[in-house]
Order: C-alpha cells, then sequence, then structure tokens
C-alpha cells in the first residue's frame, strides 16, 4: 500500500487510496498555481476537489467532510499547509510529449512489469512527478498516471491493469504507450530474479549409502518389539543433525552392539513435533529421548521435552553446547526445566552409552505408553560428565569429568553408515569435522574449554568419504565445524578434494567454515583454490578485536594481530575476497576501541561484519567468579547489555555506529567518499561516520535522504526517488559540514564531485542498462590505486572514464532471497576499484 511520508521518518505516514491521489493533485495545483497570491482555503479545496469529473464520477460516496478531514491529515503530517503559502517544490519535471520517440516502442500488453527499486512518487508545482535514472530528470505525472504505476508489482499484466483501470478514465492505447514510455524511463522494469523460484525445489531426502548397515531406515520399516525405543529429536529440517547422528552411531556400535539387545533406536528421521508423537511414539510407546541444545535449537527442544513428559514413562537425555556446564549454572536449567533427568557436559559419544546402559523398562502393557524408563541410580553415580535428578528424592547428582575420547574416529561415521539415509527433510546442508579442538580459551567461546584445547584428527580417508558422500548427495552447502580450518598442511588437500569433487558431481557449491586464528599462507592458498573451483566462500579473519585491554580480558593475546595484518595483505594482492568478524560488547571494550576497529579495517579495506556478544552457557566468560569480576549484565536472551567498560547506552552507541557502518561502507554508499574524505581532508572515516549518525539524529530533515540511509537502507535497500538526488544532499551535507568550497557553480571541476559520481555510479539500478560507463574530469582509478605512500591529490589526475558492470546481477534479482550464509556484502557494482567478490550464488 502507497504511503504519504516524509523519507526522514520524523511525520507520521498516511496510506493512500486512489481519491487521495486527486485531491493531492488538486492542492498542489491550487497552492503553486502560477500566480496565486494567496493560499487557497480549506474549504475552497473541498469544493474544487468535489467538482472534479473523476470524483464525481468514481468517487462520488466521499462527503465534503470526509474531504475535509483528510486534508486536515494531510497538513498535519505537512504535504500541504494549512494556514499559509509554503515555499514550493523546487522540482521542476519533464514532461512527455505526445511526439516523444519514447512513444515509437510498445510493450506486448501481455508483459509483466514492477515499479522500479527506486521509485518514489515526489510532489512538483503541478501535481506529481517521479526520478528517472535514465533520463537524469523528474518526469511529470498526473494522479491518473500515479494510479496506474502505483498498480504494478503484484504479477499482473499490462493488460489486466489497463482494464482494472479503465472505469478511471484511462484509455487502454494511449496508456500502453505511456506504460512503454516509462519503462524505458526506468519507472518501471522487468520483473527481479526470485532466486526462490530458480533454486532447486528441495524434497524430501532420501537415498541408498552402499556402506549402510543392516538397519531399518524409517520409523515405519522399524518392527514393534519389547525393547526400550529411544528417540533422537531432530531441530533443524534443512541440516543433517550431526550430533545426533553421532551419537546413534556411538549407541549401535557400543561393544559391538551390546545394546541392540535392549534399545530399538528409532531410525533418524526428521518429524515436526506433532509428526512424532502422532507417529514414532504411538507404534513404539515411551522410551528414551535425546536432545542436542544449541542456542538455536534450545527452545524448541525444550517445549518438546517438557511435551515429552506430559506422557508416563519417558526419560530424557540433554545434552550440547547450551546444556549448561558451570555446576550452579547446571543446577538452576535442572530447577528451572523440571522435563531434563539428565544433563550430559562435554563430549557425549562415550557418555551417552554408558547412561543408556544404565536404564531399563518395567512393562505397563496395558497402558498406552507400555512402559516406564527407571534409571539405576548406583550406575548411573558411576557414568561421568554428567548432572541428573535423583528419582526418589529430586536432589541433583553431578558426577566426576568426563575424559575426552582418545581417537575420534572411534565412533563411525553416520554419513557412511547410512543412517541419514531416509532423514526426510528438505535438506540443504551438511555438517563435518576434519578435526576436533581448540588451542585458545577466548573467554567468549565454548570451543576451547569444551575440548580442552588439545587437537585430534579424523583420518583423512573418512573425511574424502563424507565429502564424496555430500557430492553424490548434492547437498549444496557443506560446514566445515573445525575450530581452526586451516591449521594444518593437510587442510589444503581436503580444500583441493572439496573442489575436485564439486567438478565431478556439481556439489557441494558453499562452503562455511571457520577459519584458523594464526595462519597466513594456508589460509590464502585454500581460498584460492576454493575460487579457482567456483566454491562459494570468502576469507574470513575472525579478529573479534584489536584493542589491547580487550584482548587482555578475553584471553585472547596469544592470537597475533599481525598475522591478521599479513594475511590481508596477502588476500589484496591475489585480489580474493576477505572479510573480518568483529564483536561488539566484550567485557574491556569502550565505544572508542570499536570506533578504532571499524577504523583499522576501513583503512586496509576489509569488510567488518560485526555481531554482539553473548554469553555461552559454558563459556569461560560464564564462570560467576569471571562475571563478577568485569562486571557483567546481560539481557533476556543472554546478549550482554553492559560490563565494567561500558554503560548500556555505551552499547546502543556501538550498534549506531555498526549500523551507519553497514550503509556506507558495507554495502558502500559512501565508500569513496569515506576515504577521499580521509586522504585529502582529514576526517578519518570513523569520525565522519560518527557525525553523520549525531546530525541525522539531531536534524533529520535537514539533509532527509541521508536520514533514509542512516535509518532505513539496511533494512530496505532502495533509495526513494533515486541515487542522484540522494548524492546531491551528500554533496551539499559534505559541503556544508566540512566547510568545502565548491570550485564552480555547476561543481563539474571539483574532486569531491568526482568522488560523487563514482559512488553514484557504483550503485546498483535497476533503470539503467550494464556494463554503463562515466566520464569523469579525473582519473578515479589511478588515484585509488596509486601508491598511498605517495599519494597525490585527485585534481592532479586528467580526465579519464570509468565503467562499471553487474556480475552479480544485483540490479535484476530479488536480493531478499541471499545467498545461504556470506560475511559479503553483495551490492556495489563491479569496478576496477571495487573490492574483490566471489560470485554470488544468485549469479552462478
Amino acid at each position: 500500500m502507497p504511503l504519504l511520508a516524509n523519507v526522514s521518518g520524523t511525520a507520521q505516514s498516511i496510506p493512500l487510496g486512489e481519491p487521495d491521489f486527486v485531491m493531492l493533485e488538486c492542492a498542489l495545483q491550487s497552492q503553486y498555481q502560477s500566480g496565486a497570491a494567496e493560499l487557497v482555503t480549506q474549504s475552497q479545496l473541498v469544493e474544487k476537489v468535489l467538482a472534479l469529473p473523476l470524483m464525481q464520477q468514481q468517487f462520488a460516496s466521499l462527503s465534503p467532510s470526509q474531504v475535509a478531514k483528510r486534508f486536515a491529515q494531510y497538513a498535519e503530517v505537512k504535504a500541504i499547509s494549512e494556514f499559509a503559502p509554503v515555499d514550493p517544490p523546487s522540482i521542476t519535471p519533464k514532461a512527455l510529449a505526445a511526439d516523444d520517440t519514447l512513444f515509437d516502442t510498445m510493450l506486448d500488453a501481455m508483459s509483466q512489469l514492477r515499479i522500479g527499486t527506486h521509485f518514489a512518487i515526489s510532489f512538483a508545482t503541478d501535481g506529481f512527478c517521479a526520478w528517472s535514472a535514465q533520463a537524469q530528470d523528474f518526469i511529470a505525472l498526473s494522479a491518473l498516471d500515479v494510479m496506474v504505476l502505483l498498480s504494478f508489482g503484484e504479477g499482473k499484466s499490462i493488460s489486466e491493469i489497463l482494464t482494472t483501470k479503465a472505469p478511471l478514465g484511462v484509455a487502454y492505447d494511449t496508456y500502453l504507450a505511456r506504460i512503454s514510455a516509462w519503462h524505458q524511463l526506468g519507472l518501471l522494469a522487468d520483473e527481479k530474479t526470485n532466486i526462490a523460484k530458480t533454486a532447486p525445489v528441495l524434497t524430501p531426502f532420501s537415498t541408498s549409502t552402499t556402506s549402510a548397515l543392516p538397519i531399518p531406515a524409517k520409523w515405519q520399516d522399524a518392527l514393534t518389539e519389547d525393547k526400550i525405543p529411544v528417540y533422537f529429536v531432530p531441530h533443524m529440517e534443512n541440516h543433517f543433525p550431526l550430533a545426533l547422528g553421532v551419537l546413534y552411531s556411538a549407541l549401535i556400535a557400543y561393544q559391538d552392539g551390546a545394546l541392540l539387545d535392549k534399545f530399538q533406536f528409532v531410525p533418524l528421521n526428521y518429524l515436526e513435533p506433532n509428526a512424532l508423537f502422532n507417529g514414532p511414539y504411538r507404534k513404539f510407546g515411551a522410551g528414551v529421548w535425546l536432545f542436542s541444545n544449541y542456542m538455536w535449537s534450545i527452545d524448541v527442544n525444550m517445549q518438546i521435552s517438557q511435551a515429552v513428559k506430559q506422557y508416563s514413562g519417558n526419560f530424557t537425555i540433554h545434552g550440547g553446547p547450551s546444556t549448561p556446564d558451570y555446576q550452579q549454572a547446571c543446577e538452576d536449567f535442572l530447577t528451572e526445566h523440571t522435563s531434563v533427568d539428565v544433563a550430559v557436559h562435554g563430549e557425549g559419544e562415550i557418555t551417552i552409552t554408558e547412561v543408556v546402559e544404565a536404564l531399563s523398562a518395567i512393562a505397563k502393557p496395558n497402558t498406552p505408553h507400555k512402559r516406564d524408563i527407571q534409571a539405576d541410580n548406583h550406575a548411573l553415580a558411576q557414568v561421568t560428565g554428567i548432572t541428573y535428578r535423583e528419582a526418589m528424592t529430586g536432589r541433583f547428582i553431578r558426577t566426576g569429568s568426563r575424559e575426552r575420547m582418545k581417537s575420534p574416529d572411534a565412533v563411525p561415521s553416520p554419513y557412511l553408515s547410512g543412517l541419514f539415509d531416509e532423514y526426510q527433510g528438505r535438506v540443504e546442508a551438511a555438517i563435518i569435522e576434519t578435526n576436533r579442538g581448540c588451542p585458545y580459551g577466548c573467554t567468549f567461546c565454548d570451543w576451547g574449554s569444551a575440548t580442552n584445547q588439545k587437537i585430534r584428527k579424523f583420518d583423512l580417508q573418512r573425511v574424502k568419504d563424507e565429502i564424496t558422500w555430500i557430492g553424490q548427495n548434492k547437498i549444496r552447502v557443506m560446514w566445515i565445524a573445525d575450530a581452526n580450518y586451516g591449521l594444518y598442511d593437510r587442510d589444503i588437500e581436503i580444500s583441493q578434494f572439496i573442489v575436485d569433487t564439486k567438478a565431478q558431481y556439481g556439489y557441494p557449491q558453499e562452503i562455511v567454515v571457520n577459519y584458523t586464528k594464526n595462519s597466513t599462507w594456508r589460509l590464502v592458498e585454500i581460498i584460492k583454490i576454493f575460487s579457482d573451483g567456483g566454491i562459494i566462500g570468502q576469507g574470513i579473519i575472525s579478529i573479534q578485536t584489536t584493542d589491547e585491554q580487550t584482548l587482555e580480558v578475553i584471553n585472547r593475546k596469544n592470537i597475533r594481530t599481525q598475522r591478521y595484518d599479513e594475511l590481508a595483505q596477502a588476500f589484496t594482492n591475489l585480489n580474493l575476497p576477505l572479510s573480518t568478524d568483529l564483536m561488539m560488547g566484550l567485557p574491556g571494550q569502550t565505544v572508542a576501541s570499536f570506533t578504532a576497529d571499524l577504523q583499522r579495517y576501513i583503512d586496509m579495506d576489509v569488510s567488518i561484519k560485526a555481531y554482539p556478544t553473548q554469553l555461552l552457557p559454558n563459556s569461560p566468560m560464564a564462570e560467576p567468579g569471571y562475571m563478577e569480576k568485569y562486571e557483567i549484565k546481560t539481557d533476556e536472551h543472554s546478549f550482554l547489555t553492559s560490563t565494567y567498560s561500558y554503560t548500556p547506552a555505551d552499547m546502543q552507541r556501538m550498534n549506531a555506529l555498526y549500523d551507519v557502518y553497514v550503509m556506507a561502507d558495507g554495502y558502500s554508499l559512501l565508500r569513496y567518499v569515506l576515504r577521499y574524505m580521509q586522504w585529502e581532508h582529514g576526517v578519518m572515516a570513523g569520525t565522519l561516520l560518527a557525525n553523520l549518525l549525531d546530525d541525522c539524529q539531531a536534524e533529520p530533515d535537514a539533509y532527509p535522504l541521508l536520514t533514509w540511509a542512516v535509518r532505513y537502507f539496511n533494512e530496505d535497500k532502495s533509495m526513494p526517488s533515486g541515487w542522484a538526488s540522494f548524492y546531491q544532499e551528500l554533496y551539499a551535507y559534505m559541503c556544508a559540514r566540512y566547510a568545502l568550497t565548491p570550485s564552480s557553480p555547476t561543481h563539474a571541476q571539483s574532486a569531491l564531485a568526482t568522488v560523487i559520481s563514482v559512488n553514484q555510479a557504483a550503485m546498483p539500478d535497476d533503470a539503467l542498462q550494464y556494463p554503463y560507463t562515466v566520464d569523469l574530469v579525473h582519473d578515479f582509478v589511478a588515484y585509488f590505486t596509486q601508491n598511498a605512500a605517495e599519494r597525490l591529490p585527485l585534481e592532479s589526475f586528467g580526465p579519464a572514464s570509468m565503467t562499471f558492470t553487474d556480475p552479480n546481477k544485483l540490479s535484476i534479482v530479488d536480493l531478499n532471497s541471499a545467498q545461504y550464509d556470506s560475511h559479503q556484502y553483495f551490492w556495489e557494482l563491479h569496478s576496477a576499484v571495487a573490492r574483490p567478490k566471489s560470485l554470488a550464488e544468485f549469479a552462478a
């Protein structure tokens, strides 16, 4: 629904219907008509509107009081003035003449169009207008034009729209010609490519693994036996549940299948909770339920666990990173979640076999649940690595710590054992491990503490066989769940094997990894392999922060920042994509230190993705003494809100600064302006971002399109009225804010104007055709790529042209459908100075 609003968001928006356009047009023409000596009164406006033929023919049901009330609403949001003449709109739009050559080319009446991405209706002295990037001018529109234009975008053909609008007086042939002209001008565009429509339709996963164990793959095929059923509760449909698969594999492999005589392991099939209860549970009855809790799954897991306990006889076991390990936290967890019988700490493969072995059943043949599951408390007390609820007393019993498995290969691969062969979920991703462990002890992370730091490798052939399985089964995305991929030479071999697998089977197409912290050359080689092999991926340096005080507090000083700098330079030299992760809200951090981190990576021209710090229950940061020492406070979702080094207001400021960064440098709306102002006027990028944020908050209507960019662009991905108006505002803001004097009235010779032109041309626009070339007063490519140590001012460079291309189809793709997981900002068009990007999935 169209809205009447100012782009800065300072006035309440008003939903508009078709009569509104007739009334607004009349008001604009009456207020700003040539020679008008005084403002037309509201009562006169009401009379004029109601006398219009279109109002009488189509909207005769509107009473004078309704029209007057609507005019009052327009005045309330300052769309029109109720008291005194106001300055007329400064826009003088171009009217389309009847003999315009734009009318020579007619569209097929069955064509389906949409409103251009940056389309917006603006007020002009005679009514309405809209910006055309093709004409580089505003195009005049009547109220009827606006009604027709705003009808596009719902999958209707031109013919359908014109037929629908015929009662308004829309002449079919006349408006077919107008629509064709608007299409050429870019006001209307072809429908965007919808990734969701072009991507392969995912179907319930089913395969047949040659090395599969001779056990049922579907719960429907499993016989009802007098055994204790063990249920595995998957939490995501589009991922194979690796953790549950490993537990399943450990249980059936335990002592050469010793548990199979007593337990029936229900096949790993994805089912919604209701289907789980109405299907397998109804068939097999009460049993043992296994949950693997993560940040993204714990809420739904606890709901299912609670539902399980509504049925008599069931026994629940919870493990995973979000099952608390610290004693008090675990007891609080068990107190809050009375449906949990056993909490498993650390690695669960061996622990689960011993816990399950300690369980038995008391038959209840005449009941729906068939049996009650009970634990041998004496046997449970001998199982290390758990906290359990003693059935008789309700006491919490915590056992000793569990030693890690000596070899992770002791548990067979769930992929190669066929445990996921009938998963039945619409699977998009598979997770593998090539090693397990982390040598670092960063306090915000539970990886090093959970695995006790020593790294153990999986057999290389097993890893390759799992990758082959993923390729053969056409799984698009592969997660490598190592803490430090690229730490070993063999990771290069594995990377090449992934690329070779894609070459043979077409899959996997995208890799998601956690790269090593203290390596340079291996990581560069790995990313080069992925890039050359057409794998979607990019170098990611998980820097988190470079602030020395914060690094000390979070126990990360053993990760050398110098290595990251070396890595960034290596990626630059090879023209490979690189981004960095930062964390907001680490203890020790301040607004100043976070701004310094932003500045550092702007200077290195490395894209930044920043994430709020979340307190993981098993991380060193969650240890009570640590939390007390650093005064850590969190919200209801465990995100840090304040520490000894920053206040809640500081945290809000960091979030706001990051949002402005995302708009300005991530999506590149100010990418070249930021660097020019820093290089030639000494305005540091971090300072400019902070000033822009403060100015748009203090006076949002002073530069409304800048305010729109700061407040809304990251979500909306559009610029109302087009890029030209935005960059004209930006030019004016820079000149006023930093006392820059334009070198001529037209700004044609201004160095800043050259930078503005480049930044504008780098923005995708569905009204333009690519490649797109701009002529520049100064050679910006030579300026931008010159040796930084000997940088010459932009005005010293002669004229040149610059070409922009769209290899990622950004101007025609619906960016609301993005690739699976990306640290890259797919927005800026490609040019000789654009950041390196891997080919986006939607352009492949």
